[in-house]
């Protein structure tokens, strides 16, 4: 029969483990490891992570306990299609991460998820979107909902994210080796959606780094261009691994406090 398919996936450096009965009497205890995982896409994320309160009970009196031994950071992944690619290769063997996607923008179980994670593991969030305006929006939701969300919105579940990629000083180190296919001009509904992003009271810009994101944003909207994950693809099969692993490497020899993610 059909199944309805997840709003996101995780996996990687972490550990879930459950203890509890379900009112049909089946027992459900037991423990998932992030790192053995059966098909590209991981863990499916359900709404046991909305459910569960502050001491990690969710529904039914079932305790759910996330734990990991060694990992660096939450990379959150805008797109399904790069997330099953870094998974696949399995990027959290090369540097400890768990992998995170909401395939787009992530609905309330995704952020509660990344919540329950950046609270408990103690671990900074990164994130990893195509160089537009609709990635970077995006990351500007697990930061802080709309409060047109309603009790849903504003600041619960939000995490301080930190903008890995794709920015737009990376793309212009890489503009004369990418074919011009790639780059794609930006539309009127760019071009308002940046101005949105742009504005003194939105809260993606309210952070450490503040004015380093406003110039990032500001030089996508004076370039014209807009740039996808993939076409880093272009550069070989392995690049968008390795240049992600070496900014993740980089980041964690210099400190958070470094501009690798901003």
């Amino acid at each position: 029969g059909l199944s309805a398919s997840p709003k996101g996936w995780f996996c990687g450096c972490v550990e879930i483990t459950r203890k509890g009965i379900l009112p049909s009497g089946k027992d459900i205890s037991g423990s998932v490891d992030g790192t053995a995982i059966s098909s590209m896409q991981g863990l499916p994320i359900t709404r046991e992570w909305i459910e569960r309160d502050d001491n990690g009970k969710a529904d039914g009196g079932i305790e759910i306990r996330v734990s990991s031994k060694n990992a660096k950071c939450i990379l959150v992944i805008e797109k399904e299609g790069v997330y099953n690619r870094l998974s696949e290769e399995r990027l959290f063997d090369r540097f400890p991460c768990i992998l995170v996607t909401g395939k787009g923008f992530p609905d309330l179980a995704t952020r509660a998820l990344v919540h329950t994670l950046y609270n408990e593991l103690k671990i900074p969030v990164l994130g990893l979107c195509d160089g537009n305006p609709y990635g970077i929006s995006v990351l500007a939701l697990y930061h802080c909902a709309g409060d047109r969300m309603g009790v849903d919105g504003g600041t619960k579940y939000g995490v301080p994210i930190k903008w890995l990629g794709l920015r737009h000083s990376h793309v212009a180190e890489l503009e004369e080796e990418l074919p011009k296919t790639v780059f794609q001009k930006l539309s009127d509904l760019d071009y308002k959606r940046i101005d949105t992003l742009l504005e003194e009271t939105n809260p993606f810009l309210d952070c450490e780094n503040r004015y380093e994101r406003q110039d990032e944003i500001i030089d996508l909207k004076d370039s014209g261009y807009k740039i996808e994950l993939e076409a880093l693809y272009w550069m070989g099969p392995d690049y968008m691994n390795n240049w992600i692993y070496d900014m993740l490497v980089q980041m964690d020899e210099e400190g958070e406090h470094q501009k690798v993610a901003i």
